[in-house]
């Protein structure tokens, strides 16, 4: 339920009077990567999979979904994870999970750069997708968006490893929060997509638990 988010123009001016600046020619010795000419890096692809996730649960955008994928000039199957029944599938390109068919997208706490939170009766989930090149080391602080997907305030009960499909690392968290609630969440790296990936349930609970173990990530 974690990142983000013209020059090249032609001619002798530019807008306001201004001279416009000539494109250089693809490949230039020491010249900045620019994704309107040179082929996707893995950054861009990424960028690119969060729109989809975001883009991808509202109405009316699959027109734009279809043409960014078409620019990218690739293909790129979501994840599948497992639907229990009743539930819904939360498709993504590196990290996937699934939530009761009652909660909906809660677009305060999701972004186009790779956090996602759904919720509705009972709880919620949040889940973020970040680039990670190495796995997080012993004792890190947790990102920011764990702290917005928990309320603000919360206190680290336990971490311990955990076996996820596909993942080279995880751990299974467990959390107090305000009023005496609980809550639990698992963090992931994957060394093939160079992801750490979160997936918090709030509040603790049998449902909760059950999302957590939908989680579903690519190799």
């Amino acid at each position: 339920m974690t990142a983000t988010r013209g020059e090249g123009r032609l001619g002798t001016w530019g807008h306001a009077g201004r001279p416009a600046r000539t494109p250089r020619a693809p490949g230039g010795p020491g010249r900045p990567h620019d994704p309107r000419i040179d082929p996707p890096t893995k950054a861009d692809r990424r960028r690119f999979f969060g729109w989809v996730a975001f883009l991808s649960v509202a109405p009316l955008c699959v027109g734009v979904v279809i043409y960014a994928a078409v620019r990218m000039n690739g293909s790129y199957p979501t994840v599948k994870p497992p639907v229990p029944a009743g539930w819904q599938a939360v498709p993504g390109i590196y990290a996937s999970f699934s939530a009761p068919r009652s909660w909906s997208l809660q677009q305060d706490l999701s972004d186009s750069a790779g956090d996602v939170y759904f919720g509705g009766r009972g709880g919620g989930v949040g889940e973020s997708v970040v680039e990670a090149k190495v796995a997080p080391a012993p004792g890190a602080a947790l990102p920011p968006i764990v702290r917005t997907f928990l309320g603000g305030h919360y206190v680290q009960l336990s971490r311990r490893s955990v076996g996820v499909a596909n993942a080279q690392k995880a751990w299974d968290y467990r959390f107090a929060l305000p009023a005496g609630r609980r809550a639990e969440g698992v963090e992931a790296w994957v060394r093939g997509t160079e992801s750490l990936v979160w997936l918090v349930a709030v509040p603790s609970s049998p449902t909760g638990t059950r999302v957590l173990s939908t989680l579903t990530l690519a190799p």
